[in-house]
C-alpha cells in the first residue's frame, strides 16, 4: 500500500526528533511511504522524500498546509498521515487504524492517544482539565471494545482514502472550519471551563494548531474513537516528554498511569 506522512517542522530545536521520526517511518514493511515535510526552514534529513519552505505572517498555520498537501494528493495514495516532527508513528499505528477501519460504521473512526515516558512512569498529556473519558460510550465491534476520549486533540491524523474523500464531503479539507460558537467562546470561556469542570468541552477547546487534527474528527462526520481493548497499540509517543516536569511552560495537570488504568477498568466493565 502507498502510504503519504506529511510532518510539519517549525525550526531547528526539534530535527534530532524529526530524523527519528522519518527513520521509523521509512522502516516499514508492508508500506511503501513518501514523506513530505513542510517547514520554514531548509532541511538536511535522511530519509525525506520532498521538503516545502513556507515563509507566513502567522506560523500558527503551518500546520494547516499539511492538509492542503494531504489533499493534492487524495487520489495517488492509499493511507494519509498528518503529523508533528516529534510524534513517532509506528507500522502498527497503520495496521490497527485499517484493521478497526474494516469492523467499524462508517460513521466512526479511530484515534490515538499520546504519552510520554519517564522516572519510569506513562504519562497521558492529553487527559487534563476539564478532559475525560465518556464513560457511556463503550461499543463493541468484532469482539473490541471501543470508547470515545473528549479530548480530540493528538497533533496527527491517519486517515484511509475512503475517510479523506467523505470527510473532504463534509468540509473543505484545506481550511480550517469556523467554530459555530465563536461569538460565544471569547466571553464565557473560562466560565465554562471553571462551571462544568469534565462535563462540558467548549467546542473553541483548541488552538489553530490543534484544529489542523480537531477538525477532522469534530466536522468530518464520524465519532472518534479508542480502542480501549487493544489499548497500548493506540499510544504514540511524544517524544520530547516536556510535559513530565513541565518544561518550558507546558506544565499541565496530566494523568498518570494509575488514573488512566483506573479510568480503563471503569470503562470494560
Amino acid at each position: 500500500m502507498k502510504l503519504l506522512a506529511v510532518l510539519v517542522n517549525y525550526g531547528d530545536e526539534q530535527l534530532n526528533y524529526l530524523q527519528q521520526v522519518v527513520s521509523q517511518f521509512k522502516s516499514f514493511k508492508k508500506y511503501e511511504v513518501y514523506i513530505i515535510v513542510n517547514s520554514n526552514i531548509a532541511l538536511e534529513i535522511e530519509g525525506v522524500d520532498e521538503v516545502n519552505i513556507y515563509e507566513l505572517d502567522n506560523y500558527q498555520l503551518l500546520p494547516l498546509t499539511c492538509r492542503e498537501i494531504i489533499w493534492e494528493y487524495r487520489d495517488d495514495y492509499d493511507v494519509f498521515i498528518y503529523g508533528e516532527n516529534d510524534h513517532l508513528f509506528l507500522e502498527k499505528h497503520v495496521d490497527k487504524h485499517l484493521e478497526y477501519e474494516k469492523i467499524l460504521p462508517k460513521n466512526r473512526i479511530t484515534g490515538l492517544i499520546q504519552y510520554e515516558y519517564g522516572n519510569d512512569e506513562y504519562y497521558f498529556p492529553a487527559y487534563h482539565a476539564y478532559f475525560d473519558w465518556d464513560y457511556n460510550s463503550v461499543e463493541i465491534f468484532s469482539g473490541k471494545k471501543f470508547a470515545h476520549f473528549k479530548n480530540l486533540h493528538q497533533a496527527s491524523f491517519i486517515l484511509t482514502q475512503n475517510q479523506l474523500k467523505r470527510i473532504g464531503e463534509k468540509i473543505d479539507f484545506s481550511v480550517l472550519v469556523e467554530d459555530k460558537d465563536s461569538w460565544i467562546r471569547n466571553k464565557y470561556k473560562n466560565f465554562m471551563i471553571k462551571f462544568f469542570n469534565k462535563k462540558f468541552i467548549p467546542i473553541n477547546a483548541y488552538s489553530v494548531k490543534c484544529k489542523v487534527n480537531t477538525d477532522i474528527y469534530l466536522y468530518g462526520g464520524m465519532k472518534k474513537l479508542i480502542c480501549i481493548s487493544e489499548f497500548e497499540d493506540n499510544l504514540i509517543h511524544h517524544l520530547p516528554n516536556l510535559y513530565i516536569n513541565g518544561e518550558k511552560g507546558r506544565n499541565k495537570l496530566r494523568s498518570d498511569s494509575k488514573e488512566m488504568k483506573n479510568s480503563l477498568k471503569r470503562l470494560l466493565k
